[in-house]
């Protein structure tokens, strides 16, 4: 029987201090992903992507900016309607609009994951905790890159799909689901993820209609979702590699120098406060699990058990699994609990508004049009660039002093930073790259010789093999290479600032 919502809302109208719980989390968390500093890695050359795109009305298929890879090298552009978004944002308000849209995005995904979990306990008070967890451990995942665009459209597949066999919406709503995939395709190749979500209700339903379980879904629901997987399927057809895409995705899961060389790609360890709430997050659901006398339904345990494995591949799916994960603990949590008076949300009082008011204020003030006048700590602005006439909150290893340089003297073959690859793209689009973060579209021998490089490894010999007379480095990232370097003979400084280095092979001296 198909459930309403209204009896939810009824209970909910107003602000009580329960709201303000998950309200006040959004607005810590708003505040956190507002100040990161904007490193230089992913956003710039995906937005000369965008750029490029939307001025010539065609999709690139090659490669155009690495000098040590042939100019018109096939490489794809999965995720081109993403980069053309970011860059009609740019377009339309240049750095900071990109920057708070992001932003809005992120907090208000977590805010439809407290709504989930809402959803499912009755208890604004469990929906904060929900939030807050999956907030946390997704915090350090809040660049600005095409995968922004794909965090709604996974939540959306998520929640719709659990509403649906939960009796809370009727069929004919899922048709929505592959209207999103045709944008999904197009923006993200974490678009995949929706077929998997698909796969994992229908499996998990299944279980439960041959378990006899109650609540469980009829073979007609069944047969509805393969309907709309059916659709999704075929809405992929709708982006410029047909089917073809599916290629795309599993080629870069597989790519070996991404997976072996990039650390979101690598297992998630306890170093740092994200992955450390990951990992409570863990063991927080495995206690609940073993004392609740509730017992999840195979598809929850399916969804939990698929994205925590998903997870512990990689650092980049830590996302997928708070959205999916935090909502179902926050359930069993409830089940756990249910029976404590505290756990009913008293009376909503106007002192709540006002708190909420006051907690969203920072979060306000932090935004990219006003960041640059806040009293924030010197520690953190030691690690943005201010003033710089490029946009807010650009990260110290964002090389504006080089891109500026390079753009009056160009030419050459340069060697440069990975990271800095991605901004001289978007800056300097003409002068070549040696290696930027389109990690894919290298040789894992080329990376190797990077390393070597950088590490002051037979460089030498190594720039001579790929013909680069001029080395682009980061000082911070990159000191002991600088300090080898300034006891070269064959290198001279070109130009430096406080944060990079340009050298030049020295005409006077031969090797």
């Amino acid at each position: 029987m198909l459930k309403s919502y209204a009896g939810l809302y009824r209970r909910t109208i107003g602000l009580g201090i329960d709201h303000v719980w998950i309200l006040g989390a959004l607005a810590a968390f708003g505040f956190v992903v507002a100040i990161k500093p904007i490193t230089p890695n992913d956003l710039w050359w995906h937005m000369k992507i965008g750029e490029i795109t939307f001025m010539t009305r065609s999709i690139q298929t090659t490669n155009m900016f690495s000098w040590t890879v042939a100019h018109d090298f096939p490489f794809t552009y999965g995720a081109w309607l993403g980069e053309v978004l970011l860059y009609l944002l740019y377009l339309l308000g240049k750095l900071p609009l990109v920057i708070f849209t992001r932003t809005i995005l992120a907090v208000g995904v977590f805010a439809l994951v407290g709504y989930e979990a809402k959803r499912r306990t009755g208890s604004w008070r469990l929906a904060g905790v929900a939030a807050t967890l999956a907030a946390a451990m997704s915090s350090n995942n809040m660049e600005i890159r095409p995968q922004m665009w794909s965090w709604l459209p996974f939540l959306a597949f998520f929640i719709l799909l659990s509403s649906y066999v939960d009796g809370w919406i009727r069929p004919r709503t899922l048709l929505v689901l592959p209207l999103i995939m045709i944008f999904w395709v197009n923006v993200h190749g974490a678009f995949i993820l929706g077929f998997i979500l698909l796969g994992i209700f229908g499996v998990g339903e299944i279980l439960r209609i041959l378990f006899k379980q109650e609540g469980a879904c009829s073979w007609a629901d069944i047969r509805w979702l393969v309907f709309i997987g059916a659709m999704c399927l075929a809405s992929i057809i709708v982006n410029p590699k047909f089917l073809g895409t599916f290629g795309y995705v599993m080629d870069l899961m597989t790519d070996k120098p991404s997976q072996e060389l990039v650390i979101e790609w690598q297992s998630p360890a306890p170093n740092n406060y994200a992955t450390i709430v990951f990992f409570i997050s863990i063991l927080l659901m495995l206690a609940v699990f073993a004392y609740s006398k509730h017992r999840p339904t195979p598809t929850e345990m399916l969804l939990v058990i698929g994205f925590m494995w998903l997870a512990w591949t990689g650092l980049r799916y830590v996302i997928w699994f708070s959205m999916i994960a935090m909502p179902i603990l926050a359930q069993e949590i409830y089940e756990l609990i249910k029976d404590k008076p505290w756990l009913n949300t008293p009376p909503p009082k106007a002192i709540n508004l006002i708190l909420v008011i006051l907690l969203f204020i920072p979060f306000f003030l932090v935004q990219p049009w006003f960041i640059e006048k806040m009293p924030l700590p010197q520690k953190y602005w030691n690690l943005v660039l201010k003033d710089t006439g490029h946009g807010p909150l650009l990260s110290t290893d964002t090389p504006v002093g080089a891109g500026e340089y390079l753009k009056e003297h160009p030419g050459g073959k340069l060697f440069n930073d990975m990271g800095y690859g991605s901004y001289l793209i978007w800056a300097v689009p003409d002068q070549g790259v040696f290696a930027d973060p389109r990690v894919e579209l290298y040789p894992y021998e080329q990376w190797m010789d990077y390393i070597r490089i950088t590490a002051g490894v037979r460089y030498n010999e190594l720039l001579d093999q790929y013909g680069a007379d001029r080395i682009l480095i980061d000082k911070t990232l990159q000191d002991e290479f600088s300090e080898i370097l300034s006891n070269d003979p064959l290198w001279r400084v070109e130009f430096e600032d406080e944060y990079s280095q340009l050298w030049a092979k020295n005409p006077s001296t031969n090797p």
